[in-house]
This record gives C-alpha cells, sequence and structure tokens, in this order.
C-alpha cells in the first residue's frame, strides 16, 4: 500500500488526521435529524418490521447502531470525490497512530480483511500470481489452523484457494508446517476460549517458522485495549469488524498490523482489479470507521460498561415477586460478551417454554429479539437479554413484555 513520505506524513498527523471528520462536526444537525421515528416509517413503508434488540451486534440482525457523528462523517464525505487509495492511505495512517499498528486499512468487514490478508499470504503482491487467484499454482496454499478455531466464517481464508490443516497441539503445528505452509490462521472469540495453543505461543511457532500470523478478531471489541493489543503482541495481521461493537459502519472492517504484509494485502483489494475487488469499500465507509474508532478510543468505557450493568439491573429489579421467576447475570470468561441477564421460570407449571417466550416476544408490538441462552456456548439457561444495544428505556419495554408474558400465564 503506497504510504506518504516521513516529512507528508508527519504534516498530515499534526494539520488534521481527522480532516475529513472536521467539517463532519458541522453537519451534526443533518445527522441528527434523521430520527429513530423517521428510521421505522422507511422500514415501515417498505413492508419491513424493527425490532428492539437485545441479542447483539450479529450480522443477521443488522449490526450496530453509528452514532450521529458518524453519520455526520460519512454525509460530509459524500459530497466530494477523492482518490479511494488517496483516502486509504490517510485513514490508514490515522488509524495506525491509534491502535500502534505499522500500517492499517479499511475493508468493508472482517471477512473481507480475513480475505485480502489470505491473498497477501498465498500471492503476496506478485502480479500474475494476483491475476490467477483463486488458482493458487506455483504459490504457497496451505494455511495452519487449530481444529477447535473452525467455523463457519473461515471461508474467509479458503476463498482463496487456500485449504486449512488442522492440528490440535504445538507439536502437531510444527509437524503440519511444510514448504507448502503459506500462513497461521488464529481465531480469538469466546468459542476459542481455552485454546489447546494459546497466541503467544503461536506466534512463536509460526515466526520461529518465517510464516505470518492471520488473526480473526472480528468482535473483540471490548475491552478497547484488543485494538492494539494483539499487533503489540507481533500478530503480523489482524482483521476487525467495523459494524460491532465500534459502532461503525455495519459494511466496515479494517486490517491492522505489520507494514509489509497490510501492504500486500492491500494490493489486492478494490480499487485494485484482482481477486478482492468484489469486497469494495467507499469513501463513506473508510470515513464513518474512522469516526467511530476514534469516538470508541474516547469514550469512558467503565461509565458505559455501569450503565449496561444498570439497565439489566432495572429489567430483573422490574421481574422480582413473579412466581417461579429467578434472574441472574451470566458468567463469561469473554469480557467483550459480558455482561448478559437470564431470565429463568417453572416452565411445566406457568405453562410456558423458552421457545414460546422468545416467539411471543418477537411477534409482540414493539418487536423484541432475545436469546436462548441453551444455544450459547458455553450453554446456560434461559432467555438471554444482552444490553449492549438497547437504547434508553427500551430495557424497561422488555420487563414489562416479558413480566405481561409470564403473568398472563399464572
Amino acid at each position: 500500500m503506497k504510504r506518504l513520505d516521513p516529512v507528508s506524513r508527519r504534516r498530515f498527523l499534526q494539520a488534521g488526521a481527522a480532516a475529513p471528520l472536521a467539517g463532519a462536526a458541522c453537519a451534526g444537525g443533518a445527522a441528527e435529524a434523521t430520527t429513530g421515528a423517521a428510521a421505522v416509517d422507511i422500514y415501515q413503508r417498505l413492508g419491513v418490521r424493527p425490532f428492539i434488540n437485545a441479542v447483539g451486534t450479529i450480522t443477521v440482525f443488522s449490526g450496530s447502531l453509528m452514532s450521529a457523528e458518524t453519520h455526520a462523517a460519512m454525509e460530509a464525505a459524500s459530497k466530494s470525490f477523492v482518490k479511494i487509495a488517496d483516502l486509504q492511505e490517510k485513514v490508514g495512517a490515522r488509524l495506525a497512530e491509534l491502535t500502534g499498528a505499522e500500517d492499517a486499512f479499511v475493508t468493508c468487514g472482517a471477512s473481507a480483511a480475513l480475505c485480502v490478508a489470505s491473498c497477501a499470504a498465498t500471492v503476496g503482491d506478485d502480479v500474475e500470481k494476483m491475476k490467477r487467484l483463486p488458482d493458487l499454482t506455483g504459490s504457497k496454499d496451505e494455511f495452519i489452523i487449530q481444529k477447535r478455531h473452525r467455523n463457519p466464517y473461515d471461508h474467509a481464508f479458503r476463498m482463496v484457494g487456500a485449504k486449512l490443516v488442522e492440528v490440535e497441539t504445538a507439536d502437531q503445528m510444527r509437524s503440519a508446517i511444510n514448504a507448502k505452509t503459506a500462513a497461521c490462521c488464529f481465531v480469538r472469540s469466546h468459542h476459542t476460549l481455552g485454546s489447546a495453543v494459546e497466541l503467544e505461543e503461536y506466534l512463536e511457532i509460526a515466526h520461529a517458522a518465517g510464516l505470518p500470523v492471520i488473526l480473526d478478531a472480528a468482535a473483540e471489541v471490548p475491552p478497547a485495549e484488543n485494538l492494539g493489543k494483539f499487533v503489540k503482541m507481533g500478530v503480523d495481521m489482524v482483521a476487525f469488524s467495523g459494524g460491532k461493537n465500534l459502532h461503525g459502519p455495519q459494511c466496515s472492517g479494517m486490517l491492522l498490523g505489520k507494514r509489509e504484509w497490510v501492504r500486500k494485502a492491500y494490493a489486492n483489494a478494490a480499487p485494485a482489479n484482482y481477486f478482492a475487488r468484489i469486497a469494495k469499500v467507499g469513501k463513506e465507509e473508510i470515513v464513518g470507521l474512522l469516526s467511530a474508532v476514534e469516538q470508541y478510543l474516547a469514550k469512558d468505557h467503565e461509565a458505559e460498561r455501569a450503565e449496561f450493568h444498570a439497565k439489566l439491573d432495572r429489567i430483573a429489579k422490574r421481574l422480582e415477586g413473579l412466581d417461579t421467576v429467578v434472574t441472574e447475570l451470566i458468567p463469561n470468561n469473554d469480557f467483550s460478551h459480558s455482561p448478559r441477564l437470564s431470565v429463568q421460570w417453572d416452565e411445566a407449571k406457568l405453562g410456558l417454554s423458552l421457545e414460546q417466550m422468545i416467539d411471543a416476544l418477537r411477534s409482540g408490538e414493539p418487536s423484541i429479539e432475545a436469546s436462548d441462552m441453551r444455544r450459547f456456548n458455553p450453554p446456560w439457561k434461559g432467555l438471554g437479554i444482552f444490553p449492549y444495544l438497547l437504547q434508553d428505556g427500551e430495557e424497561m419495554q422488555i420487563a414489562e413484555r416479558v413480566r405481561a408474558i409470564l403473568t398472563e400465564r399464572v
């Protein structure tokens, strides 16, 4: 990826690292005008039903909500033409400064970031090989991955034509590395806690063999420290989603890491006309993602977390005294998936199953989406309520609806 010379970059950082965002502040009023009510009207005209999201930042539920500042930044970005490579260069420099990475650029999601990272590992910036993707003839075509880390999203690694080689121990990892190995992949999520080979050792083994490590950290925010933690540990390329708890554009993400590998990844990305051009990201998303990251790193995370707990406490308080009903905070070793509230009741006595409760919440007015905690990893009990995306007052709407459904059965 093309970069500024040191003097130019210094001037950029001093004179306006967030220059595209400065004008956006003036457009804040326009962003505020797009109220929740107006959004509901748009969906009603289309025949699409909005809902209160007590589940979380999952893609099928359209991710998260952006701030007025991010809306304004995207609106401002949409009013001028720029060269995408120039914009990526400047925004990448700012993201690198914010996270401590050597280099960075914005993608159209974490999956796209993993895809271009996979391109970098297999064909690098060799134009003839880039043109042949996903044909990896003449290129290294194997990625090492722990068996526990396999998941439906690892298609982002495989789509470039690479084969995933599963291992379960450090010794197996060392034995699996051969002349065909292009990279070692690691997935960081609540599903992979307690991996047989933890990230520190994984990096040591991979780097001893001269191999890059690609880290899928799509949902690993919070804590905010993770934005810089993994690159400081030595991860070569790490992917984050922009549309989850960063509250950036849903179709945004970023690839951070070592300059050598990030530049090779960007060589394969749009606007270049190679394999990953299909994963194009626009000027609005590039600026919006930067705005979201800047806001996220500046916010009071302790206060935000205290409010998450307060919302769950208000729900639990409203459900006190109901026949057979108990509430509890669900323990979870993964900070990014806590806190969570579980609501439990005697299904046989009340004649109400968990499935019926979820259906009743979904079909009511307003529609509410909550979770069956038996389906989570690790599994738990009862109705799961996650507070991260609840707007002010929505927690009480959930409490009243759950209370009404439960008392109708008594």
